[in-house]
């Protein structure tokens, strides 16, 4: 039996459906951390394991964007792959109709802005904090 890594990168880069299939359909398929990340993926995504979208008080049939902890993509964006799963989520809920394409598009700014920063930081050679 081979020793395996878990990718979270590789993650993180499924679609939110195929993430719910693998949840459904493949748990076999995956160890105990993977399908614990996925997880972890989902509800960053403000998807529930069936796939459906949880609502926090927004209008017609719309759901708030989420961004996993907090009110904020700055909650849960610490380097450029968290930003892709964020706009990922964002382009899914409005082709499904879920989120107006204008509140996307002033999430979708402001996590362009979050990247910007990091990469200012980057830029700067501003040293990482250490615990």
């Amino acid at each position: 039996m081979g020793l395996y890594t878990v990718d979270r990168f590789k993650l993180e880069a499924k679609s939110t459906e195929e993430i719910v299939r693998i949840l459904r359909e493949e748990r076999d398929d995956y160890t105990a951390e993977a399908l614990s990340i996925f997880e972890e993926i989902l509800e960053a995504r403000g998807v529930d394991r069936r796939g459906s979208a949880r609502t926090s008080g927004a209008g017609k049939g719309q759901t708030a964007p989420s961004f996993g902890s907090g009110d904020s993509p700055a909650a849960s964006i610490n380097s450029p792959i968290d930003a892709v799963g964020v706009l990922n989520d964002l382009l899914d809920r409005v082709l499904k109709g879920a989120l107006d394409p204008a509140t996307a598009q002033v999430a979708a700014n402001m996590v362009m802005m979050i990247l910007q920063a990091l990469e200012q930081d980057f830029l700067r050679g501003e040293p990482e904090e250490t615990p």
